[in-house]
């Protein structure tokens, strides 16, 4: 019975002990910097490099003082000796700059890359550049191709991956992307740990269908509309949210009995006909964006009189300034837009 025991309890043992060692597997931490060095000048090897000047120059690149670099810099530098070897990263790096409405080309992507360590810490860095200039779903698709354990700063690339799932609404993807960030994650440096828990927060109260949801997704749609994209993803997101908005105002309605025809209760100050006003030629508000060729659906923006006026009533009894102000001038926008067809 002895024996029995002994044998149990090892067996427990040898349980906890791989349990711990998985554990320990799925921890990602920042690369060291003579793993880093070894990595980018095995690959360098393997491109066949035959010009003196860049091998020299790739040696100065990776040539440690007596403090090791930072993380961060280690990055640069493994991205820096990318664009040194190969022209198409060069010139793929030289297109990323902050300001453009364009997005680089990607096509270096388009096959497969046979070396891990290059295609997932390129494809990081160039998501980054998407995630920091508004380019949110090139940036997803770029991170879904990435290998986290392949990467010099596995922080960063999972802290910019979250920012894209905040903003688009990806609540359980960015979820579990902040949980994997903040909890399986080593040395992740506070500007990082401290946003990511406050979007971990956000994400956890925002509640479907809200009119802090739509709310977002009208902003999303005006940050679409700004890098000149209305295509039949950004009508759609139109179509979903005017449809919220009615929801939400038929549950104002219900709330208050099912009256709201009346405007004794409104703003009297303000204007009754919103489609009306945001037509004078020549005004301008803050955020507005130029006018796009794109698209434009039937009756989009442009409410009955009758249910104008009730809508607008209603948001200005029930709803919070920050909220009424949004609503009023995304549909100013809307309305003002030209009727134009569009093939997108």
């Amino acid at each position: 019975m002895s024996r029995i025991r002994h044998l149990f309890a090892f067996f427990l043992v040898c349980i906890a002990t791989t349990a711990m060692a998985a554990d320990e597997a799925e921890l990602l931490g920042p690369m060291a910097a003579e793993e880093a060095r070894t990595r980018t000048l095995n690959w360098l090897s393997s491109q066949g490099v035959t010009d003196q000047q860049q091998v020299a120059t790739a040696g100065q690149l990776w040539a440690f003082g007596n403090e090791p670099p930072s993380t961060a810099e280690l990055h640069e530098r493994v991205i820096r000796t990318f664009g040194l070897i190969r022209p198409d990263v060069e010139q793929l790096l030289a297109a990323c700059q902050f300001g453009s409405l364009a997005v680089p080309p990607t096509s270096l992507f388009a096959g497969e890359l046979p070396d891990a360590f290059f295609a997932s810490n390129l494809k990081a860095h160039v998501g980054r550049f998407f995630s920091q200039s508004g380019f949110y779903d090139e940036a997803l698709e770029l991170f879904s191709g990435v290998e986290p354990q392949q990467l010099v700063d596995p922080a960063a690339y999972l802290f910019h991956r979250a920012v894209c799932e905040h903003r688009l609404l990806k609540k359980d993807e960015g979820l579990a992307t902040l949980e994997q960030l903040l909890k399986n994650t080593s040395d992740v440096p506070v500007r990082y740990s401290s946003v990511a828990e406050l979007m971990q927060t956000d994400l956890q109260r925002l509640k479907d269908k809200s009119l802090d949801e739509v709310s977002r997704m009208m902003s999303d749609v005006e940050r679409r509309l700004g890098l000149g994209r209305g295509g039949a993803r950004v009508q759609k997101v139109e179509e979903e949210i005017v449809a919220r908005l009615d929801e939400l105002i038929k549950k104002l309605e219900q709330q208050q009995g099912g009256g709201g025809g009346g405007g004794a209760s409104g703003n009297q100050n303000q204007s009754g006909s919103p489609a009306s006003d945001s037509r004078i030629k020549g005004s301008t508000a803050p955020g507005e964006v130029d006018e796009r060729d794109i698209g434009h659906r039937s009756g989009w923006g442009e409410l009955p009189p009758k249910q104008q006026t009730r809508a607008r009533n209603l948001i200005d009894r029930e709803l919070p300034p920050h909220y009424r102000n949004a609503i009023e001038q995304y549909l100013k926008k809307l309305a003002a837009r030209p009727r134009k067809s569009s093939g997108s």
